[in-house]
């Protein structure tokens, strides 16, 4: 058996090397000529600099394992303490309130404290506490669950800029089963949202007063990197799958036809050559693989080129110590949708994730997600432009960025 792996992302890779595991013949085309996909990690000057995503979520086993797996589990690294964050929301800064675990509180004082929400805000998240279960079946976007639940404000202005940022996308066009199943499951064993975060930080209090370490109950961070950069994931997989007897890697080698006949695929690839692997997979972007099936499968096609897709931009920007007011404080921020700024987040890289930066010196990304209007027609220069100016005017930074690096996404977010 043979099987023929159509894209050198992360996702195509991972595919290679469990098939390689398996003693599964398999050969991987990439049509670029780097491996990796999205994930970039580019080190220039002293500054460790993330083109694509900067971190992996931690509650999903199979990505931890993995990396494990390779040999880079002594390279994991957690956000620096203390973790603290903002949201840009009413033209100024309000603190992340204490405690948070994605978007539930599992500290009450610190929430209830909060400016953040309004009374009347606070008192409709309460009501989860009676609301019963969501009978509908089968799956439905996060922003409707999470309204029902616990009301406009917290999605307005908490989980639209966290959950929609990471990925991209507004809220309420994205998948709760695939983006936060826990946030179902915990409906499901608890009822109340509110009710399963309180369990969970009896829990933790629990596991830490049996292990004699001290009882907070505030939860990790769901967010790990690498030291070397996420880049690091990829090298060790591409060397583990090179070093794979049975799989083979070709880059700048596109995958240019697919023919369906019954159970068989034929495939033309590397310009015109031939192949009828027993399985194929195609770890492409839908638009591709949408006009790769047409042909033999034209329904199948229709409905992977209807998912849709956001599309997003990162901007790096460097500053020296001297350019900073002696008050800035944090992992960064996020910017409620209805703040006038062009970015829809910041993370000072460097305050965040250690080793990023040389000494005296600070690494931001800006995030310009999809729902930014008017940003699609701007210039390279004139979005590192924008991201500065939104950067300097809200973090009080002077001067000009001594570094930057943009980098475009465009249907990038499924």
């Amino acid at each position: 058996m043979t099987v023929l792996v159509a894209g050198g992302g992360i996702t195509g890779l991972a595919s290679a090397y469990a098939l390689g595991k398996a003693g599964i013949p398999t050969l991987l085309v990439e049509g670029s000529r780097r491996l990796g996909g999205k994930i970039r990690t580019e080190e220039v000057d002293g500054f460790v600099i993330e083109h694509g995503p900067d971190s992996f979520v931690s509650y999903r086993p199979a990505g931890m394992a993995l990396i494990r797996e390779l040999g880079l589990g002594d390279a994991i690294i957690r956000p620096e303490e203390p973790r603290i964050v903002f949201i840009r929301a009413g033209g100024r800064f309000r603190r992340f309130p204490d405690g948070m675990g994605l978007v539930l509180p599992t500290k009450f004082r610190p929430f209830l404290t909060s400016d953040l929400f309004s009374p009347l805000a606070k008192a409709r998240m309460g009501l989860d506490l009676l609301l019963p279960r969501d009978g509908t079946e089968g799956d439905v976007a996060v922003g409707p669950f999470l309204r029902r639940r616990l009301g406009n404000a917290l999605v307005d202005r908490l989980a639209g800029p966290l959950i929609g940022g990471v990925y991209g996308t507004p809220i309420d066009e994205l998948s709760l089963d695939a983006v936060v199943p826990q946030l179902r499951e915990s409906e499901r064993r608890h009822r109340s949202l509110l009710l399963a975060a309180l369990a969970d930080a009896r829990a933790r209090r629990h596991v830490a007063a049996t292990a004699g370490s001290p009882a907070s109950v505030a939860p990790p961070s769901p967010f790990v990197t690498l030291a070397g950069g996420t880049q690091q994931l990829v090298d060790a997989l591409v060397d583990a799958i090179r070093a794979m007897p049975h799989v083979g890697i070709r880059t700048d080698c596109l995958l240019e036809g697919l023919e369906i006949e019954g159970s068989r695929v034929r495939v033309r690839f590397c310009g015109g050559e031939r192949m009828a692997p027993e399985a194929t997979i195609l770890a492409t972007p839908a638009r591709l693989t949408g006009d790769l099936v047409e042909a033999g499968a034209p329904q199948a096609a229709a409905s992977i080129r209807s998912i849709p897709h956001g599309a997003t931009a990162v901007v790096n920007l460097a500053y020296s110590d001297d350019q900073l007011p002696a008050d800035l404080a944090g992992h960064g921020f996020l910017v409620a949708g209805d703040e006038p700024l062009t970015i829809s987040a910041a993370t000072l890289s460097s305050r965040k994730w250690a080793g990023r930066a040389p000494e005296g010196t600070l690494l931001v990304r800006a995030f310009i997600g999809d729902g930014r209007s008017g940003t699609h027609d701007l210039t390279d220069a004139q979005l590192v432009r924008a991201a500065h100016l939104d950067v300097k005017g809200t973090l009080g930074i002077r001067g000009e960025p001594i570094l930057t690096r943009s980098s475009r996404f465009p249907a990038a977010m499924p």
